[in-house]
């Protein structure tokens, strides 16, 4: 149902976030943050359900500073990697 776009940061940096748009195209926003996993399918899966319920959802690539498009699936073996991102998140930054 989504599709990913980019988005121009503040100053100038590019990231992709992921928007699902309800049928008519249009309706209330919400901004959907990614765990600790990235823009994973449970995410987009999320988003797209937003979007059926009406709600224009965006869901932003947060990590893009420290490596763009992380998609971990949420298993035990990508907890490290997945914790290893989460330790380096600057939300201050993002924030910007």
């Amino acid at each position: 149902m989504g599709e990913w776009i980019t988005v121009t940061a503040n100053y100038g940096g590019k990231f992709k976030a992921y928007v699902a748009k309800p049928g008519k195209g249009s309706g209330h926003g919400l901004v959907l943050c990614q765990e600790i996993f990235g823009v994973n399918a449970h995410i987009r899966e999320l988003a797209d359900n937003y979007a059926e319920e009406g709600y224009v959802t965006i869901a932003p690539d947060l990590f893009w500073r420290l490596k763009p498009g992380v998609e971990l699936k949420g298993t035990d073996a990508d907890m490290p990697e997945a914790f290893g991102y989460y330790q380096k998140f600057d939300v201050a930054k993002s924030i910007e």
